[in-house]
């Protein structure tokens, strides 16, 4: 996902927190029950995809769980993958495509909850560019935030449109997805969601085409899941302990938002800098029922996410067949 804020400062952040707490270094965590620090990288830098995390934080609902929560953006939105599986944090947030695609990188994560069960990543552009529909790409600039998902999806709408992926520059725009557009630096972007950008550029008159990507062909996942270390849940009693005390904190949180989205409004105008109030209350409302999980809150269905892992091989994305038997489980999250 998407962000208009400098990268620097996610890394500077990323850096005090890192040399605050220090690394795990594969340690024990707290006994079962007892207090732990949980640190949390997210996957971009705060905003209303991540409404329940902070409603839970602001409301006292992580200390309830006694819990002490830490939420960080990244440097890159591919660093909670790596840093979860180096153990320097104990959760991260991340996109299904791109935990299925770790596995061939050998990546230890496992996916444990989904925050966000559907998707919303698309190919994006305002109303000053001239790609209009996904086949006006040819010839032109498309920038991306640098995760693998964005060349699947890259590939499967040119190949649904009829246009040849080599005549489509590609351009790596990190977290300046919004930056790109408005400057004319591109001509679209891939890695935007309508419930965030969307709004964005509609609040500032750019009337944006959204296409999602699901549109474009390719199947439904959960577009924002919690990640943990699959090592340490199977090493570690207290972190197995943390880990569904944090999910079920975070089900309580994403209750609450959905509940009275004006006050979870109010705990995202805190930390989701760089957007105007109004906009941020827009999001909110725009993602909250994007949040409801027909199966309950937080569960993923992994005969959905070995679909998406034979559709990667299928397509090309993935070398060798995924199993996502050891990369998703429901254990985790709350029961009923």
């Amino acid at each position: 996902m998407r962000a208009t804020l400098p990268v620097r400062a996610a890394v500077a952040v990323l850096a005090v927190l890192l040399t605050a707490v220090g690394c795990s270094g594969g340690g024990q965590t707290a006994p079962p029950g007892g207090k732990a620090d949980v640190r949390v990288l997210l996957d971009w830098f705060p905003n209303p995809d991540h409404v329940g995390l902070y409603t839970a934080n602001d409301r006292g609902m992580f200390t309830a769980a006694n819990l002490n929560v830490t939420l960080t953006p990244p440097s890159n939105p591919a660093d909670p993958l790596k840093l979860v599986a180096a153990e320097q944090v104990e959760l991260g947030i991340s996109y299904e495509p791109d935990v299925l695609m770790a596995a061939e990188q050998d990546l230890p994560v496992t996916a444990v909850a989904a925050l966000v069960p559907t998707a919303l990543n698309s190919l994006m552009s305002v109303n000053t560019s001239p790609v209009r529909t996904p086949a006006d790409l040819a010839g032109k600039t498309v920038g991306t935030a640098g995760l693998p998902s964005d060349d699947v999806y890259l590939k499967q709408i040119t190949a649904k449109h009829g246009v040849d992926l080599n005549s489509v520059n590609k351009v790596n725009v990190s977290s300046n997805l919004v930056a790109a557009m408005l400057s004319g630096q591109v001509d679209a972007t891939i890695g935007a969601y309508r419930n965030i950008e969307g709004v964005q550029l509609t609040d500032a008159g750019k009337a944006p085409t959204i296409v999602p990507v699901t549109d474009a062909g390719v199947p439904e996942y959960d577009e924002l899941v919690v990640v943990a270390n699959r090592d340490r849940l199977r090493d570690d009693p207290g972190y197995r302990d943390a880990v569904k005390r944090f999910i079920g904190a975070l089900g309580q949180g994403v209750s609450a938002a959905q509940a009275d989205p004006k006050s979870a409004a109010e705990s995202m105008r805190k930390v989701a800098t760089g957007f105007e109030p109004a906009t941020i209350d827009r999001m909110v409302e725009a993602t909250t029922p994007l949040l409801t999980n027909p199966r309950g809150f937080g569960r993923m269905d992994p005969a959905k996410w070995q679909a998406f892992a034979d559709w990667l091989h299928a397509s090309g994305m993935a070398k060798e067949k995924i199993d996502a038997g050891p990369l998703v489980t429901n254990d985790y999250v709350p029961a009923g």
